[in-house]
């Protein structure tokens, strides 16, 4: 993972998720149906976006690197 501002927006996005799921949880136990709904909205948006970070942070990891490694004879 070279790019920290990568990884750090992933975390953003699951705190986020976090707190709409808890307020979407308060709508549906108070009622609120239509709000329920918006908040669903938003967080489906949001694990699509989460899914597309975790993948651009997949792609960029870096390969393992062995200094002074030797090929082993057979």
């Amino acid at each position: 993972m070279d790019d920290p501002r990568l990884a750090d927006h992933a975390v953003g996005i699951e705190l986020e998720m976090t707190e709409l799921v808890e307020q979407r949880q308060r709508a549906l136990v108070q009622g609120r149906t239509a709000e329920a709904n918006d908040l669903q909205r938003e967080i489906d948006a949001l694990q699509l976006e989460l899914v597309e970070t975790a993948e651009e942070l997949s792609s960029d990891a870096p390969h393992a690197e062995v200094h002074g490694a030797r090929i082993a004879s057979a």
